[in-house]
């Protein structure tokens, strides 16, 4: 699924600037950042608690071309 697809809450794999991959929850889907597109990213455990504290979750840009969908396979 490319960046563009991301919606709030979908599963995302992103890759940091040391090559790792790590899973994140989407925020945002694709934004505007200050010079290049972004997907907002928090930890699933910062969207589980802002979710039952009835809150925002908090998180960090990351570059839209360095975060990709986790496939979901239908149950």
């Amino acid at each position: 699924m490319a960046a563009q697809l991301i919606q709030p809450g979908d599963r995302v794999v992103a890759r940091n600037a040391f090559g790792h991959e790590n899973e994140r929850r989407a925020i945002t889907g694709v934004v505007a950042g200050q010079d290049f597109p972004v997907v907002w990213l928090c930890p699933h455990e910062e969207w589980e608690a802002a979710a039952k504290e009835n809150r925002d979750p908090e998180g960090v840009p990351f570059p839209a071309e360095d975060v990709r969908a986790v496939e979901q396979t239908p149950a």
